[in-house]
């Protein structure tokens, strides 16, 4: 059999690059402009507010109080708050700091930048393939908990790709997007700001295999 593409196929497969690559490009457009409607809030934000703002943070030390309190989006106050402080000391310091880091930062960088920093053993361990009791386990919690994604991986040391493979292997999903509140996930795992649009996907699954064919 021969090893080669057909033209058809490579005109197919050639189809479906342009169609990523368009998603990607209107994917980019759309954070452009919420990077401007940011900019836009942040310009007219008076210093009469700001100054207001500031001192109830300073004096609760919560990011994410201030927010409710002034009818802000989390992810904008978090942007604002060392603009208007001068230093992302104040920032740092809120109790709930690296929650609201997380939020809004979203999980899939966060983890990123966690993971730069694990010993080679703890990796391996979140890429493991549990034991057939401990699957069991997993699964359960997944049909039966109110449990997000990630939150079921963090309960079981899992990295999310891996998440989605077990789940996969073991017939309670076909593909990334039939997972239980896969829009929540969706957002959890960009940050905050982000929307799915009900058919994009990360090809979690399929970076697991690609990561641990690699090593």
């Amino acid at each position: 059999m021969s090893s080669y593409l057909s033209v058809d196929e490579i005109y197919e497969e050639n189809k479906v690059l342009k169609e990523k690559i368009t998603e990607l490009k209107n994917t980019i457009q759309k954070l452009k402009i919420k990077n401007r409607q940011l900019n836009e809030k942040i310009d007219a934000q008076n210093e009469e507010d700001s100054h207001e703002i500031l001192e109830y943070f300073h004096s609760i030390h919560s990011i994410r109080r201030t927010a409710w309190k002034y009818d802000m989006e989390l992810q904008d106050l978090f942007v604002m708050l060392p603009q208007w402080d001068g230093c992302q000391s104040g920032l740092k310091s809120a109790s709930d700091y690296e929650e609201c880091l997380i939020e809004v930062m979203g999980r899939y960088e966060y983890d990123y930048e966690q993971e730069y920093d694990m010993e080679p053993e703890e990796l391996k361990k979140r890429m493991r393939t549990p034991e057939s009791d401990e699957i069991t386990k997993i699964i359960a919690d997944y049909k039966e908990s109110n449990l997000g994604m990630y939150e079921l991986a963090d309960r079981y040391d899992l990295k999310i790709n891996n998440l989605f493979r077990l789940l996969k292997e073991n017939g309670v999903i076909e593909k990334e997007t039939d997972a239980k509140c896969y829009e929540s996930f969706y957002i959890d795992h960009l940050g905050a700001g982000s929307e799915w649009d009900g058919k994009s996907e990360f090809g979690l699954i399929a970076t697991f295999y690609e990561e641990t064919e690699s090593k």
